[in-house]
């Protein structure tokens, strides 16, 4: 009985032993990752944003939708590329010539304007706004969903190619 009681004693010891060394590893494995997130978090990641690209946005989305009778294209073509130009309709009331009596106005209210990707000479935009639209007098509001992607020619940003969609 004395010989299983110093086997048990030497067993329990053994296992203490054990386990304070695999404690003490545990312990310097903790502070170690402790160490490297710490390190991790003050890494400061810079997103890289042209906010002057968010500002030809605002420009052109102004310039274009916000306008008595229809949209000026001298409003616009400063923000925007040859060929967008070249999408854009300033015509007075296609389909409708002939009748002077109607009047149209469009203007933007809450618009948010949402950074994409970027590059150095590109960035792409989300854009949401409400459009309010008045025809002869009766008002209506089309959400507007936007995306544009802008570019930067000679020193200024403007928009390269646009989608957009109402309901």
């Amino acid at each position: 009985m004395k010989k299983q009681l110093i086997v048990g004693c030497v067993l329990a010891g053994a296992l203490v032993v054990y386990l304070l060394i695999q404690n003490s590893h545990l312990k310097n494995e903790n502070q170690i990752l402790i160490e490297e997130s710490h390190a991790e978090n003050q890494e400061i990641v810079l997103l890289s944003y042209h906010e002057e690209a968010k500002t030809s946005a605002q420009e052109f989305i102004d310039g274009y939708f916000d306008y008595e009778d229809q949209p000026v294209k001298e409003n616009v073509e400063s923000y925007v590329t040859k060929e967008v130009l070249s999408q854009l309709q300033f015509n007075s009331h296609e389909g409708l010539e002939g009748n002077e009596d109607l009047h149209v106005s469009s203007s933007v209210e809450d618009l948010s304007i949402y950074f994409g990707q970027s590059l150095d000479d590109r960035q792409e935009l989300l854009v949401l706004f409400t459009n309010q639209i008045s025809f002869n007098d009766v008002d209506s509001r089309a959400q507007t969903i936007m995306k544009l992607n802008m570019i930067e020619q000679e020193g200024d940003w403007k928009v390269h190619e646009f989608s957009f969609t109402q309901y």
